[in-house]
């Protein structure tokens, strides 16, 4: 039984093969009129197979546009991610700019509060710090404390 069902089974598969060729068929009946038909004509009638034609080929400026296009969305794409990364390349260096004046702010307020009568280097040579001058940088120190350690 499996054998004679074998014939059949390739005889469809051929005949869907014929079946989904592209194009169709163009014969001519009795009375000259050309006839179009997806399926070929009874034996007998010669026919010739016509392909359909191509899709209309794309101009070329609108095929350079559309790649024009595609150019400028990737480039855009790039230059989102660049930007993105920039930001926060730079928002690390904010944070590290605030942590280092923050760590030098302190270390010049323990040194304003440590003994009073230090002595600093200046062009003109070595000389004390004025009781006033010592309170006004230890406010600014203080302030730049505040704002830069949290």
């Amino acid at each position: 039984m499996p054998l004679r069902i074998l014939p059949i089974l390739l005889g469809l598969a051929a005949t869907s093969v014929a079946l989904a060729a592209p194009g169709y068929h163009l014969w001519y009946d009795e009375n000259g009129q050309a006839v179009y038909s997806q399926f070929a004509p009874g034996e007998g009638r010669d026919s010739t197979l016509v392909k359909p034609p191509p899709p209309p080929a794309e101009a070329p400026e609108v095929a350079r546009q559309r790649l024009n296009d595609r150019l400028q969305h990737f480039e855009d794409v790039r230059e989102d991610k660049t930007l993105a990364g920039d930001k926060a390349t730079q928002a690390a260096v904010v944070e590290d700019s605030r942590q280092r004046r923050c760590a030098d702010a302190r270390k010049n307020l323990e040194l304003l509060n440590g003994p009073p009568r230090q002595l600093f280097k200046t062009e003109d040579g070595v000389r004390r710090m004025t009781d006033e001058e010592r309170r006004k940088q230890r406010a600014d120190m203080e302030k730049i404390v505040a704002e830069s350690c949290r």
